[in-house]
């Protein structure tokens, strides 16, 4: 019997994996709960930017047809149904749509179509990692750029970054973590210059009604990725899309998994996408709680939120340090995402908006948690 390769040397892996910053994965609710002493009912998901609604209609459309729908077979590996949904909700052609599993896949996609080992990729920062990462699996190296003090764009820094190894600008708009917007007439700049492909994250739109995707209609190089996860209340479900003009989506579908969705999510995203006024409704309501939210912020001592365009805000800890009032704020059962070692960001701290009594709860933990003690 031949001995195994095994027993003498290691199994022989990419070299990348010498300096690979991988994804920081949340940490279970489970595993939160029992690591605080609460029961897991009392945790609170305030780290992953999630609706608080459930998207009750389309789980009530999907009640009456799961019995008929035909899960023994693949679906339709064109997602035809979806894609005529998508186009009624964007007023865009068929041919300009790229069903994905989630947004995230969107982004692996293009990294697929456009980069080769050795290229380059610039990212203003901060922002989501998975621009980054995805980026460094195909080989390529991050560019990253630094954002302005008010976390706008440097138009002109990332100009002034893209080289002939460029092959692809990832923007966040409007950014995760800052929340702030990019103005249509930045982006059209940064796409009508620099010549290389501008893949524009759109995962929060619904909350600021601000958009750049009527700008691939004209610029071929222009590649809008946007998700059901955040403001469809689909997180779980895993739908994204991206739109670009027809050639570049011909290319897209050259990489494309030919069945990454089921035939489960493909219904629940029609679904959600006929009954899109329920999500409109619930954007409202998110959006009014988080003015409200920040305007509660603002009045709390040791803190400084910063204005917002999406579900959540950030905030920096200005009098004290953003660990220990992450760990004091998990220990009630609320979780918080913790940048305070991201460079940008230093000691701040990231609250999805939720509901108008989970907010009121985190704002008194806050308000507990940073009170001065009276002088003697």
């Amino acid at each position: 019997m031949a001995e195994s390769l095994l027993e003498d040397e290691p199994m022989k892996i990419r070299e990348l994996f010498g300096h690979f910053e991988e994804y920081g994965w949340e940490t279970p609710s489970w595993e939160i709960a029992a690591k605080v002493g609460l029961p897991v009912s009392m945790v609170v998901r305030l780290d992953t930017n999630t609706s608080p609604f459930r998207p009750e209609s389309a789980l009530r459309d999907l009640g009456l047809a799961l019995g008929g729908l035909e899960v023994n077979e693949y679906p339709d590996t064109s997602y035809l149904a979806l894609r005529e949904a998508l186009s009624g909700y964007t007023g865009k052609g068929l041919e300009r749509f790229v069903v994905t599993n989630g947004a995230d896949e969107g982004l692996d996609i293009a990294t697929k179509v456009f980069i080769d080992p050795g290229d380059e990729v610039v990212i203003p920062t901060p922002t989501y990692a998975m621009y980054g990462i995805t980026s460094s699996i195909m080989g390529a190296s991050v560019v990253s750029v630094p954002r302005r003090r008010d976390f706008g764009l440097d138009v002109e820094a990332i100009l002034a970054a893209v080289t002939g190894k460029t092959k692809v600008i990832f923007l966040c708009n409007p950014n995760n973590p800052t929340g702030d917007c990019a103005p249509t007439e930045e982006v059209e700049r940064l796409a009508t210059e620099s010549g290389v492909a501008v893949v524009i994250d759109e995962a929060y739109f619904e909350y600021c009604g601000k958009s750049t995707i009527d700008l691939s209609d004209r610029l071929e190089n222009i590649i809008v990725c946007r998700t059901l996860s955040k403001a469809f209340s689909m997180a779980g479900v895993r739908i994204g899309y991206l739109v670009a003009g027809a050639e570049t989506v011909s290319k897209l579908n050259a990489v494309r998994p030919p069945n990454s969705l089921s035939v489960v999510s493909l219904f629940l995203g029609k679904a959600a996408l006929a009954h899109r006024d329920e999500m409109e409704r619930n954007v409202r309501s998110t959006v009014e709680e988080r003015e409200k939210l920040l305007h509660r912020l603002r009045g709390i001592n040791g803190i400084e939120p910063y204005p917002s365009q999406t579900n959540f805000i950030l905030f920096r800890v200005v009098d004290g340090d953003a660990d220990a009032l992450h760990a004091r704020l998990m220990s009630k059962g609320l979780v918080l995402r913790n940048l305070s070692k991201r460079k940008g960001v230093e000691n701040c701290l990231r609250t999805t908006v939720s509901t108008p009594e989970i907010n009121e709860r985190l704002a008194g933990e806050l308000e507990s948690a940073l009170a001065r003690r009276p002088e003697r």
